[in-house]
């Protein structure tokens, strides 16, 4: 699939547009002329000149092809299939992750999605565990997002 850099390019701009004017609304830092709005309006506005640049050099590569072409290959059922995995996973990990926590949604997510992209069966399970320790890792220690423990609560550290 292609999808015309003139329809990337309005929805990067509007996205970042987007998430520029929501950044305005966060409040202002006491005492601090750098507010917590300032790297997500820098964000947006990166997104939005960057939504700029990709409708203009779409225009001028292609100005009348079609806005998505169609590759033969995605048009077979196990792609669709495989699609409708990745969405349904996401929203699986979206509705489980506060009840049953981070570390069971995030392998069964992962451990689910290997096993359909052909991931060899020995090493779903080691390689699913793995991921999610580095992202628990990544996000609980080094970035200090706290993450739900869920079923695990008693387990946390």
């Amino acid at each position: 699939m292609r999808v015309n850099d003139i329809v990337s390019g309005t929805i990067l701009l509007l996205l970042g547009a987007a998430v520029a004017a929501h950044a305005l609304g966060f409040p202002a830092a006491h005492g601090q002329t750098i507010g917590p709005g300032v790297f997500p309006g820098s964000i947006g506005l990166g997104l939005v000149l960057a939504g700029a640049l990709l409708m203009r050099s779409g225009w001028r590569q292609t100005p009348r092809a079609p806005a998505v072409e169609w590759d033969e290959g995605l048009r077979q059922p196990r792609f669709a299939a495989n699609g409708a995995l990745v969405i349904g996973t996401v929203i699986f990990y979206a509705l489980a992750v506060e009840r049953v926590g981070f570390f069971p949604s995030a392998f069964v997510m992962l451990a689910v999605l290997f096993l359909a992209f052909g991931v060899s069966r020995r090493w779903i399970a080691p390689l699913a565990a793995a991921v999610t320790f580095g992202l628990h890792f990544a996000f609980y220690s080094l970035l200090s997002v706290p993450l739900p423990w869920g079923w695990l609560e008693r387990f946390a550290w």
